[in-house]
Order: C-alpha cells, then sequence, then structure tokens
C-alpha cells in the first residue's frame, strides 16, 4: 500500500504580517474607512491623552530604575519636601503673602529697585538657571500689571538675546557635529529657513523651559539672533498672565482683612483662569507648532531629494549657506542609509515557514503493510 500523501498547494506570495509596511497600509485602510458609529473627536483626544500618559509614566519609572538607591531616596524626600510645602501654602497663603508685602512695598518705593528684579529676569535666561516664571509673578507682585509687565518684558527680550549669542558661541563646534550627523537637526535647520519667523513666534508660545529653550535654539544656524530677538518681543504680550497673577496676590495680601470670602473667591479664580487659560493656549500651540514643523519637514526633504536627483546638487537657494548646504546633502542621502529603529522598506522576500526538517507528511503514516 502506497504511503498517503496530502496534494501540495502551490506556493504564492503571501503578505508579510510581520512587516511595518503591510502594518502601515492596513491601518491606513482603516482610518480611511472609518465608520460613522467610531471614536468621536473627544474620544480620540482622551484615548491621546491617556497614551500619553502611559508614555510618561513608562519613561519616569524606566529613568526611577536605573537611579542609584541615594537618588532614589533623594527623589522622595525632595517630593516629600514639594508636596508638604504646597500643603502649608494652601493652609497659611494669607499670612505668607502679608509677610512678604511690606518687603514688596519697601522693594517698590527703593531707588533703582526694578534693576535688581531686572537683573534677575535677565540671568534666568542662560541655562540652565531656572525661575523665569517667579520672576513674572514677582514683578507684578511688587510693581502691579503695568510697570511689571514692561520690566519683565525688556528684560525677557534682552536675556534671550544675550543667551542665544553666549550659547551659540560657547557651543559652536557641538552645533557643528549635531548639523553634520543628525539628520533630525539638519530638518528642523531648513524648516526655519523656510517659515523662520512665524515658526519662532509659534515655538516661543510653546510651554517650554525658558532658559533650556533659548540655548536650544541658539544650536539651529540658520536663526539669526535678530530674529530671534524680535520673535520673542513679539510673544511678550503672553508674559501679561504671569503678572496678573502676581499682582492678584498683591491685592490679596494687602486687603486680606478688608476682603469679603466673595472677593477672595473671585481673586483666586481669577487666578486659576488665567493660569489654565495659559496653560491651554500653550499646549495648543505647542501642538500646531509640532504639526507645522513636520509638515515642513516633509516638504524641505521631499524639494532637496527631488533636485539632487534631478541635478545633483541641493536647491540653489542652500548654495550661499554653507550649513544649510550641509543640512540639505545630509537630507539628501538614500533613506536606506537612515539608521531607524524599524525597517520602513518593503520586505525583499513574503514571509513563510521555514524549516530543515524532512516533510512528515511525504513519507505517510507508516511503513508498507503487507
Amino acid at each position: 500500500m502506497s504511503p498517503i500523501a496530502l496534494p501540495r498547494s502551490p506556493q504564492t506570495s503571501t503578505p508579510n504580517l510581520l512587516s511595518p509596511s503591510y502594518n502601515r497600509s492596513t491601518s491606513g485602510y482603516s482610518r480611511s474607512n472609518t465608520s460613522p458609529y467610531g471614536l468621536s473627536r473627544g474620544a480620540e483626544i482622551r484615548d491621546e491623552i491617556i497614551n500619553n500618559a502611559e508614555k510618561i509614566q513608562r519613561r519616569v519609572m524606566a529613568t526611577y530604575r536605573r537611579m542609584s538607591p541615594l537618588q532614589r531616596i533623594l527623589v522622595i524626600a525632595g517630593l516629600v519636601v514639594i508636596n508638604v510645602g504646597f500643603v502649608i501654602f494652601l493652609i497659611f497663603n494669607e499670612r505668607i503673602f502679608g509677610f512678604l508685602e511690606p518687603f514688596a512695598e519697601k522693594w517698590k518705593h527703593t531707588t533703582g529697585g526694578w534693576t535688581i528684579l531686572w537683573a534677575l529676569t535677565f540671568l534666568t535666561a542662560f541655562p540652565p538657571l531656572i525661575g523665569y516664571s517667579t520672576c513674572g509673578t514677582m514683578a507684578g507682585f511688587v510693581y502691579g500689571v503695568g510697570e511689571g509687565w514692561l520690566i519683565y518684558a525688556t528684560a525677557t527680550v534682552a536675556g534671550s538675546f544675550c543667551s542665544f549669542i553666549v550659547s551659540r558661541t560657547l557651543l559652536r563646534k557641538y552645533v557643528e557635529r549635531m548639523v553634520a550627523n543628525d539628520k533630525r537637526f539638519a530638518a528642523l535647520t531648513l524648516t526655519l529657513k523656510e517659515d523662520g519667523l512665524k515658526l519662532l513666534c509659534m515655538i516661543r508660545l510653546c510651554p517650554l523651559p525658558y532658559s533650556l529653550s533659548n540655548g536650544a535654539m541658539s544650536t539651529f544656524p540658520t536663526v539669526e539672533p535678530s530674529a530671534y530677538a524680535l520673535a520673542t518681543a513679539c510673544i511678550s504680550p503672553k508674559l501679561l498672565i504671569h503678572v496678573f497673577i502676581g499682582s492678584r496676590l498683591a491685592k490679596i495680601a494687602k486687603n486680606k482683612d478688608e476682603m469679603t470670602l466673595g472677593d477672595k473667591a473671585l481673586n483666586w479664580a481669577s487666578i486659576i483662569f488665567f493660569g489654565l487659560l495659559g496653560a491651554s493656549v500653550g499646549w495648543f500651540i505647542y501642538r500646531k507648532t509640532m504639526q507645522r514643523a513636520r509638515e515642513l519637514e516633509a516638504e524641505e526633504q521631499e524639494r532637496v531629494r527631488d533636485s539632487t536627483r534631478r541635478t545633483g546638487a541641493p536647491p540653489p537657494e542652500f548654495t550661499d549657506d554653507p550649513e544649510a548646504q550641509a543640512a540639505a546633502g545630509i537630507l539628501a542621502r538614500d533613506e536606506d542609509d537612515d539608521v531607524a529603529y524599524f525597517d520602513e522598506g518593503p520586505s525583499p522576500q513574503p514571509y513563510r515557514d521555514s524549516t530543515s526538517e524532512e516533510d512528515i507528511f511525504a513519507k505517510g503514516d507508516g511503513g508498507d503493510d503487507a
């Protein structure tokens, strides 16, 4: 009796289910054919917030696991101190402001006292110093909205300009290495060359650390110091939020005995409202800025690569700027040369199981029967 052999079907090219390109096309089809009963915009925003929160949690936990025992103890102690201080502030805030109010009044009437606050704000522009927002609140607490904003805004523009110059001078070699080796940095370089002042203003409105953003922006060779100072001056009206909050705190400190419960609630409500308004506007502009940057980056990459394929050189507008030309050359590299976490190209071979073992079905269930 001959062995039983199952019929073999011809090998067909099956899609590589493990290939990222297949996953992208499938997910893209599902997105384009979304049912009207699918997720609403609000649900999408909710899911995005949850996903971002989970990412932050994973990063925090990963950072915590890499810490030494001493570092973990210091972090926990710092968190305890911050929380205790916050609780004390909530309980004794009126006494704290009442204690500070006489010093603020004396400071305000001191000849040249404003120069101290101006100098403090100026210094916080240099990385890695902190305290910039505190200076804004202090300006409103001591000098009120009008005068406080003038001091705060002028020191911000001057400090940003000088910090930009110093950071670019001290970090010059580091900047050149980044432009030569970092493709993402090169793309942002060309992006700011294309959409300079508008994008600069949007970046300045983003809720980024003040001193660190000054140092980071100096690493973009296509950003001129004068343009950076102009963008900082254009967004100076947003500084009114910090100054206004400080002025409300000063009013609570001065009139704490005369204010009714309703007046206090109104002042605190205005502080909370403008604080949330500033944070919401900053987050919205941050999202729009990142979206605009991605759009410009994609346009620049396509234009540079198209010009390089046709003429063998970047577009002519980059030839007068050596640093922009170097960045364009990096963008013109083939995508195959890029180092990525995942292979973005199509799989050269379709997915199939492979084994070195013999086909057990070819021999049937056993030996021949007599």
